[in-house]
């Protein structure tokens, strides 16, 4: 798939260490990153498949207008970033379902068309909130970069920053969901994204 070439990501760390104590395996599914189509008779964006079928929209997978983006959450961020520098017509990515005790996972943004402003220069946003499996708010991120100051991808992009959550000895068993609001600062355009992993004894 084509993209352009990618930075250094910082990333922000939450802990989560509420709860009891528990073991857990990977349950990992490969996924293929999707072609982002751009219909441009209307000037939306719609994701598509490698068969060239158009996907609706989910939780974890949005559109507005010409504007995109895809929350995925990845046990290895240092692979996802490594894998997507290296020339390919795709990116495979291994998604996580669960996550075992002393293992993490990583919230990145994959998006597609934002609206530069009139030098040229997109501003797109994130904000993370991470809820625990009795349905409270453990963590809120401050915004953090998809793209900023740079110019406007003429491909898919993954964002310039990430958000690691490490499972601990005390965390809950249960479903962790973790939501993503994505904004074009330029368009003004929002997308509320989320996806979730379980935590098992």
């Amino acid at each position: 798939m084509p993209r352009s070439s990618h930075f250094n990501n910082p990333c922000s760390i939450v802990r989560l260490d509420s709860g009891i104590g528990f073991h857990m395996r990977f349950l990992l599914c490969v996924i293929e990153i999707l072609i982002l189509g751009v219909i441009t008779s209307n000037a939306h964006a719609d994701w598509i498949s490698k068969s060239g079928e158009r996907l609706p929209d989910t939780e974890y997978r949005k559109s507005a207008g010409a504007f995109g983006a895809h929350l995925i959450l990845v046990p290895d961020a240092q692979r996802l970033l490594r894998d997507w520098d290296t020339p390919s017509e795709t990116v495979e990515i291994t998604a996580v379902n669960s996550v075992p005790i002393g293992s993490q996972a990583n919230a990145f943004v994959v998006f597609k068309d934002c609206t530069p402003t009139k030098s040229g220069q997109c501003n797109v946003t994130m904000q993370f909130r991470v809820y625990q499996p009795n349905g409270k708010i453990y963590a809120s991120t401050p915004l953090m970069e998809v793209w900023q100051d740079k110019p406007a991808p003429r491909m898919l992009e993954l964002s310039v920053q990430y958000l690691k959550i490490i499972l601990e000895p005390k965390d809950l068993p249960g479903k962790y969901l973790v939501s993503a609001k994505v904004r074009d600062n330029v368009s003004g355009v929002s997308l509320d994204l989320s996806s979730a992993f379980t935590g098992t004894k």
